[in-house]
């Protein structure tokens, strides 16, 4: 039994070894990153998919949706998982979040079972969002990743005899949504500001600008 004691420092999920990679390994890794980068790359939002089982129907999800879609991808390739929830502290964006009676939520990923030791996979944050400085990773389906958020207390693991992480307070009905709007319209304007700098035409010069001679 694991136990709510473990280990929560961040800089644990940044750590590498020197073993080296059995062939068998890297064979199946290639699915796992696969499913891994497909999940990643669905859109992260509080307002889309609660669950893994809508999560590509609805086209978004939270990190719930993601983490519960990603388990049930390993488990087809027969790779034992588990989840994982610890508490962390909201971004700073949008203003909305001072409506929170507290700045922390609580945050789900998945462990997997690779080999002989469980490793972190957090697929939480979408590409477009690592420009708003939230983390977004890749995975080489080997080491664990980077968490998105980092651990404000103690991890909790399914199968734990702790409770899970709870927050101190929640905030009302009418302030809990006039957070969750405006931090989902500020997600998208990170992605459409993303999207703007990628495709961005050059200006074309204003009909008042002298024209060269024929």
């Amino acid at each position: 039994m694991v136990h709510i004691t473990e280990q929560h420092d961040p800089t644990f999920y940044l750590r590498t070894d020197d073993t080296e990679v059995e062939e068998g390994e890297i064979a199946m890794a290639s699915p796992l990153i696969e499913a891994f980068t497909l999940v990643r790359n669905v859109p992260y939002a509080t307002d889309g998919a609660t669950a893994g089982t809508e999560l590509m129907a609805v086209g978004r999800g939270n990190c719930v949706a993601k983490a519960e879609f990603l388990m049930t991808a390993f488990l087809s390739l027969e790779v034992p998982t588990r989840r994982v929830r610890w508490l962390y502290q909201l971004p700073a964006q949008p203003p909305e979040v001072a409506l929170l009676p507290s700045p922390f939520d609580v945050h789900t990923a998945l462990e997997a079972r690779l080999g002989d030791r469980w490793v972190l996979v957090d697929a939480t944050h979408d590409p477009a969002l690592a420009s708003a400085g939230l983390t977004v990773v890749s995975w080489d389906g080997r080491n664990p990743t980077p968490p998105a958020y980092p651990p404000a207390g103690p991890l909790w693991r399914s199968g734990d005899d702790a409770p899970e992480p709870q927050l101190a307070a929640f905030p009302s009905v009418s302030a809990g949504r006039r957070y969750q709007t405006a931090y989902n319209r500020w997600l998208n304007s990170v992605r459409q500001a993303r999207q703007g700098d990628r495709w961005r035409l050059p200006t074309p010069p204003s009909s008042d600008a002298p024209r060269p001679l024929p």
